[in-house]
């Protein structure tokens, strides 16, 4: 949340493909720690280059719409509905995991997708493009989060952090000459020592963020990990209002409220599912 809140920051001043490629260049120094201290360069060896780079490339499409999304959606809405993530990951896990969903959980599923209606509010909102563009990021961040399931067991969580922050890197640094080109993708210029501090500050948060996360999901299942996710509501609302003054509206809270209940009701289900087994 705090990494999301000074990239929101810095989209007010620098072009987004210039914000990713200077975090993924700061995100690389916690996993060259974390990369020592697991074991060095032997636990980069990747055993499936495709499941690898599918990824990288969900994470690189998230990454884009969800900058593009918070430069004019509140920071607190645009974690909302990223809370939609655990009812995709839940719709699609039986297809892509062989994961047993009962009828229950498809039910979970329902509500929460009337939830996110209510956040994105199609037809009423100024910003429907932005909360699109949002929910477009949701749909890609639950397609990486069951990729990496899928690899859990044969991929390390260092190479696993390499592979997809160095795609990113290369992402962003070709955005660089489009600039020049394409007009609306704006173009790169030198940050200014608080934007480098700042840029410095959300590629390190978002490298040890992202190690706890990967390495959760090869740990457990994913519908286990994701609706952890929802404590980060409680910053990201915190981090809004300090930064922007934003407050949330009471719709997205009661759509937000309703696909936090769906998750929370798909956890409980699936946890008693184990305890059958």
């Amino acid at each position: 949340s705090f990494t999301d809140g000074l990239a929101k920051l810095l989209a007010g001043t620098l072009v987004i493909g210039e914000i990713i490629f200077f975090r993924a260049c700061f995100v690389f120094v916690p996993i060259l720690v974390i990369i020592g201290w697991r074991g060095g360069f032997s636990t980069l060896r990747v055993h499936s280059w495709g499941s690898q780079l599918w990824r990288a490339a969900c994470v690189i499409v998230t990454t884009y719409l969800f900058l593009a999304a918070t430069r004019h959606l509140p920071l607190a809405d645009a974690i909302a509905i990223l809370f939609a993530s655990p009812i995709f990951v839940t719709a699609m896990a039986p297809f892509a995991l062989g994961e047993k969903v009962g009828w229950r959980r498809w039910s979970a599923v329902l509500v929460g997708f009337i939830g996110v209606l209510l956040m994105i509010r199609p037809g009423s909102n100024p910003l429907v493009m932005s909360a699109l563009l949002a929910l477009g990021a949701t749909f890609c961040l639950s397609v990486r989060d069951i990729i990496t399931r899928a690899m859990s067991g044969r991929e390390s969580t260092s190479a696993i952090m390499l592979v997809s922050t160095g795609c990113i890197l290369v992402s962003g640094f070709a955005s660089w000459p489009l600039g020049y080109f394409i007009p609306g993708i704006g173009e790169w210029r030198l940050p200014t020592t608080r934007e480098f501090w700042l840029l410095a500050m959300t590629g390190m948060l978002q490298g040890v963020g992202q190690y706890f996360m990967v390495t959760a999901f090869l740990l457990a299942e994913a519908v286990i990990v994701v609706p952890f996710r929802y404590f980060s509501l409680i910053f990201a609302a915190l981090v809004g209002y300090l930064l922007f003054g934003d407050i949330p509206s009471f719709t997205m809270l009661a759509g937000a409220f309703v696909v936090v209940g769906s998750g929370l009701y798909i956890f409980q289900r699936e946890i008693r599912f184990k305890r059958q087994i």
